[in-house]
């Protein structure tokens, strides 16, 4: 008798069993699937999934779960989003319960990698009832279609670090020579005209380069009354000057008979000097010395309180004031250079005679990727210098060649170590390929341009700081940053198929059909491939009724 009621119960919860999952199947139809947006769109990479269900009364059955899985299907494979469980709530095992007397709702985010094959695919929800050891399969259910991937159009425009040749077409030698003088003295004594810093100067200016300019300034200690010291100054200056320019004219110095390359100055007493030389000094006590400097303006009392302090005073009369009793003699030149011309002849037929500036320099004055290479090889074989192979990798990446691209800054590394440059185009790289964070992490090691980090802000989703640093720029990814962001506005100028159908798309989200209509002829007419991307690009999914739109297209 017990084992006949046993079997009688498993036969009826067999049946509820398959009863609750056979009305959940039936009447799927009655469960509501939003996403949000109602298209999905690729941000930063990825596809993501915003979804919420809704469950009518008496449809969930108390003791069911079910397993849910959006996935996306595409021409050749589909990619599947993460599961979710919701139970009734008599069950155990999910995330979320739903009543059956009263119905309810759930929602689910996720988010895939994307790929440019899921532009055209179909959306799917798929479902598996279980209700103890039956299960059901509901739908599936379709419940968007296509993915909008206007933010993958962001163009490869980062600014290659390559531009570090160093050279400078016009290069400012200089010299210096220092004059001393006795304590309130002026006349220039014979052993400062015989002086190591005035023989270097001699023998700089017998170099014959032609002179930029001439600058001779002089000071005086800080000691005794301003106007002497003023006055001592000035005397300093015009015998300085009267001597230069007759050691200048002696020694045949380009421009030394010429007063407009001259310029003078008298500073007075040299408290921003004596400030300096004492901070460098032994001397105890110099912040005291300081503070008094910086904080009395009176420069007669400033210079009594320092006299004050006769513990220290002789050590500053000693070392510190005699290096102010001076005036100094500063000669620049232009560097001698080689034409444009002549470096580029020499770079492809004699090139160890121009130094390393000069060589990577002249792979400039060509478009010729064959000949930069070889420069830029002729670079590390010569000076064993990163730059060349760095460089290189530069040509490959402008050409889209990011292995070969990597293999030659791989090669600079281990000459230089990761430096900027190297470090800022592994960073582009690493963007170009999607790996988005590595990208933004080189960028950081790098204090890469703010340029380059608003086009890699553009691919990771971040359309608000990009659009703050491209402000109103007209440019193709300036303008793609201001849609992104919500300014249907912005237009790019740009004369071209990809800026014309960018337009079209910005025209499309304001609802101002004739001009998306009129952008597009443009582009399809400047590049006949628009025409195919067109028809499948969801961003136009409004016009595909448009007589206008059908005529282009077709």
């Amino acid at each position: 008798m017990r084992m006949s009621k046993i079997f009688y119960t498993l036969i009826a919860v067999t049946i509820l069993s398959s009863c609750g999952l056979e009305n959940m199947a039936s009447k799927y139809n009655t469960v509501d699937f939003i996403t949000t947006p109602a298209i999905l769109e690729v941000h930063g990479g990825k596809v993501a999934l915003s979804l919420e269900a809704s469950f009518p009364e008496k449809y969930f059955s108390k003791q069911a779960t079910v397993d849910f899985t959006p996935v996306l299907v595409y021409n050749g494979g589909e990619t599947a989003f993460k599961t979710i469980t919701i139970q009734g709530e008599e069950a155990s095992g999910g995330e979320s319960t739903i009543f059956n007397a009263s119905g309810g709702s759930f929602k689910y985010q996720d988010a895939i990698n994307y790929s440019k094959d899921m532009m055209s695919s179909t959306l799917e929800l798929r479902a598996i009832a279980k209700q103890k050891d039956k299960e059901k399969i509901l739908g599936p259910v379709s419940v968007s279609n296509g993915v909008i991937a206007t933010s993958t159009r962001v163009k490869n425009t980062e600014k290659l670090a390559n531009e570090n040749h160093g050279y400078e077409h016009e290069t400012i030698l200089e010299e210096t020579a220092t004059i001393y003088f006795l304590v309130n003295q002026s006349n220039i004594r014979a052993t400062e005209k015989s002086s190591e810093s005035i023989k270097a100067l001699k023998t700089f200016a017998e170099n014959g380069y032609k002179t930029h300019s001439i600058e001779i300034i002089s000071y005086a200690s800080p000691e005794g009354t301003v106007n002497t010291n003023d006055n001592v100054s000035d005397y300093r200056l015009k015998n300085t000057v009267k001597y230069t320019k007759k050691l200048l004219q002696s020694l045949k110095v380009d421009g030394a008979k010429n007063k407009d390359l001259y310029t003078e100055s008298s500073v007075g007493e040299d408290w921003q000097g004596f400030e300096s030389l004492i901070k460098e000094s032994n001397i105890k006590d110099k912040r005291k010395i300081n503070k008094i400097v910086n904080s009395i303006s009176d420069v007669e009392v400033r210079e009594q309180q320092i006299r004050d302090l006769a513990e220290i005073y002789d050590a500053i009369e000693d070392n510190v004031l005699p290096e102010l009793r001076k005036a100094t003699i500063i000669i620049r030149s232009y560097e001698p250079k080689r034409t444009d011309e002549e470096i580029a002849i020499l770079s492809t037929t004699n090139p160890q005679k121009l130094n390393v500036k000069e060589l990577l320099f002249s792979a400039t004055l060509t478009n010729d990727k064959l000949t930069q290479n070889n420069i830029y090889n002729k670079a590390v074989e010569l000076y064993n210098d990163w730059r060349g192979y760095n460089n290189i990798a530069c040509i490959h990446l402008a050409e889209g060649n990011l292995i070969d691209a990597m293999d030659y800054l791989e090669r600079a590394e281990k000459i230089a170590g990761p430096n900027i440059d190297i470090l800022t185009n592994k960073g582009i790289i690493a963007a170009r390929k999607g790996q988005l964070s590595k990208a933004q992490k080189l960028f950081d090691q790098a204090n890469t341009s703010e340029y380059n980090q608003a086009v890699l802000d553009i691919r990771q989703g971040e359309y608000a700081k990009a659009a703050r640093f491209f402000k109103n720029k007209k440019s193709f990814n300036s303008t793609l940053a201001h849609i992104l962001n919500g300014k249907n506005s912005a237009t790019c100028n740009e004369n071209n198929a990809d800026c014309y159908y960018l337009n079209a798309i910005a025209s499309a989200r304001s609802v101002d059909n004739d001009a998306a209509i009129a952008n597009l002829a443009k582009a399809i007419n400047a590049n006949d491939a628009y025409k195919k991307d067109a028809t499948k690009d969801l961003e136009f999914v409004n016009l595909r009724t448009n007589e206008a739109f059908i005529a282009l297209t077709k």
